[in-house]
């Protein structure tokens, strides 16, 4: 519809006295644009009539045109209304499905090069020794640059990631964090049944599968990603992070009451923790220990009654809690937040809850038959670990030892360690179950990192815990040098390559720094030549399990070590001078 006439024009200030921000008298051209010899721009409007007449004029020419004009009857206007109304609601619920049900919209298909020597001179081991800060500050995790971002909400979900995302999940994670009822899981997402004794519509589930999805993409690597999900690594997860942030953040984990919600939370910390080299995860590990610690999980009998489902779920993760606790302390060099005494309850064998759960029965099921929570054959086995881990580096016996009576009661809890896991050990079969063999190697490298913690706590002096007449520099340099050659030999491994992401976890920074500081310090240039280049090619092959702060804490001995002789790298040492490690052969 067109407006009524308007009057006559109405000039205002021009636009050269405008961003001059002179006087303009309004003239054409105006004074001031014509003394500064400058282009006068003038600016006019339509004056808009005002007054009586304005009324009037504005009512005879809606008189005018009202007969040009076709009035809808009420019978349009009510079904234009109506319609309207019906958009407007379906909009509405499509917006919230997806904000809410993110488990509908899973889309789960889905620094150094390597150096043979390490030397002054090195670009890489220069560019190392340089402390990095961290990449990541907010909680929201960013894509590795701003050109690169995509926004989660950008892809589409296909049809059956969400199963594919889950099935990936039992078999690579399940075995080390088994305290999901994965069965129920797999009903609840292949055919929609309710999780366990959930409600369709509870927020905890969903979250549970958010952070599953997540952790899942974690444990792959790029070309993985690609080849299920036609999507790189970080693209999924920066979306599934986003996602399982949403769904915490609905389920109200920060005050929840619900066990389900706190593993997605312990779910959601170690894939942070897995791809983030900031210590947001670290940080957030003491809230999720505040929630573990008020949902009474280190309480073997709580004040209220639980299922036996729900007492086994509670004991599991409270163990991986103790777990994450010992290894977050280790890798930023700080003590616990738990106490030695804290894992007092003895983890239960596999068994069958076949009362709280009805099994699936889509023939698709990763389950041979009806299960329960998997085998915690992982847990039991690093609860024999971190208990001598806490006795050796952070126990009253920690701070008593200076005589060979001492270290040998402290490489008798290191034998202990042995003794008990190869027993939890007995009847697998690492041979054809990449499973078993990762535990057995993983025993291995435990067992040779408490032998070093035994002689050199983390937690010691920096000129050494013992006296060299007790245990001398070769004796230490060999335990360090042994611990890394097995942790290498299990890192490097493509048998084990399903659960290779929690070895990405364990940041051996502490025995670099040992082997460091001996060969640094040693005098014979025979035997420092040969450490040199074991250490220097150890260092470059697992250098991916170091990350910033780790680097922060070896910058002084990676420096020294940079700054050795090259004369000594080439020195050839006979097999027969290696120092033999008498005093350990009984343990």
């Amino acid at each position: 519809m067109s407006q009524f006439p308007l009057g006559l024009g109405a000039r205002l200030t021009c636009e050269t006295c405008k961003r001059r921000k002179v006087k303009c008298d309004k003239l054409y051209p105006c004074t001031s644009c014509r003394k500064a010899s400058f282009e006068c721009v003038p600016v006019e409007r339509t004056r808009l009539p005002r007054g009586r007449s304005a009324k009037t004029k504005k009512k005879r020419f809606q008189e005018e045109m009202m007969p040009h004009v076709q009035m809808p009857n009420l019978s349009n206007r009510v079904s234009m209304l109506e319609g309207l109304v019906h958009n407007l609601l379906t909009s509405q619920t499509e917006s919230s499905l997806e904000d809410l049900n993110y488990s509908e919209s899973l889309n789960v298909g889905s620094t150094w090069s390597g150096v043979d020597t390490l030397g002054p001179g090195n670009p890489s081991l220069d560019g190392a020794i340089q402390p990095a800060g961290s990449q990541h500050d907010g909680f929201n995790y960013p894509s590795t640059s701003q050109e690169h971002y995509i926004s989660p909400n950008d892809v589409a979900p296909r049809e059956g990631d969400d199963s594919r995302l889950l099935q990936i999940y039992i078999m690579q994670v399940d075995p080390i964090f088994p305290f999901l009822q994965c069965s129920s899981l797999w009903a609840h997402v292949t055919q929609g049944e309710p999780y366990l004794t959930y409600a369709a519509d509870h927020p905890a589930p969903r979250a549970l599968v958010c952070a599953i999805s997540y952790m899942t993409i974690t444990t792959l690597s790029n070309d993985r990603c690609h080849q299920e999900f036609d999507s790189s690594r970080d693209f999924l997860l920066n979306k599934y992070h986003s996602w399982t942030k949403r769904a915490l953040e609905h389920a109200d984990y920060i005050n929840t009451d619900d066990i389900a919600v706190l593993q997605a939370f312990v779910l959601f910390l170690v894939s942070i923790q897995a791809h983030d080299q900031s210590r947001r995860a670290w940080t957030m590990l003491s809230l999720a220990l505040r929630i573990a610690q008020s949902l009474l999980l280190d309480i073997s009998d709580p004040p209220f009654m639980v299922t036996p489902l729900e007492r086994e779920m509670r004991r599991r993760l409270w163990h991986i809690i103790s777990l994450l606790d010992v290894q977050a302390s280790f890798n930023h060099g700080s003590a616990p937040m738990l106490q030695p005494d804290s894992l007092r309850e003895q983890i239960s064998p596999a068994i069958d809850f076949l009362d709280f759960f009805a099994p699936p029965k889509d023939n698709s099921s990763p389950f041979s038959g009806p299960s329960s929570l998997a085998d915690p054959t992982f847990i039991m086995v690093m609860a024999e670990g971190q208990h001598a881990f806490r006795s050796l580096n952070y126990g009253g016996i920690a701070g008593l030892c200076t005589t060979s009576i001492d270290i040998h009661c402290r490489l008798q809890i290191a034998a202990t360690f042995q003794r008990n896991s190869q027993a939890l050990l007995k009847g697998l079969l690492p041979d054809k179950i990449p499973f078993h063999l990762f535990l057995e190697q993983l025993v291995e490298v435990t067992h040779a990192f408490l032998q070093l913690v035994a002689v050199k706590p983390v937690q010691g002096t920096a000129k050494g815990y013992f006296s060299q007449d007790i245990i001398s520099p070769s004796t230490l340099l060999s335990l360090a040098t042994s611990f890394l050659q097995a942790l290498n030999n299990m890192y490097q491994d493509p048998r084990i390559e399903p659960f290779r992401w929690y070895v990405r976890l364990f940041a051996p920074w502490h025995a670099f720094s040992v082997a460091m500081n001996i060969v640094c310090a040693c005098d014979d240039s025979s035997l420092q030549g040969y450490y040199q280049r074991l250490v220097a090619g150890l260092y470059s092959s697992l250098q991916e399990l170091l990350q910033d702060a780790h680097r922060k804490l070896l910058q002084q001995p990676l420096h020294q070590f940079a700054m050795l002789s090259r004369t000594c790298i080439h020195q050839t040492l006979a097999a027969d001078y290696l120092p033999e490690v008498n005093l350990l052969q009984q343990y």
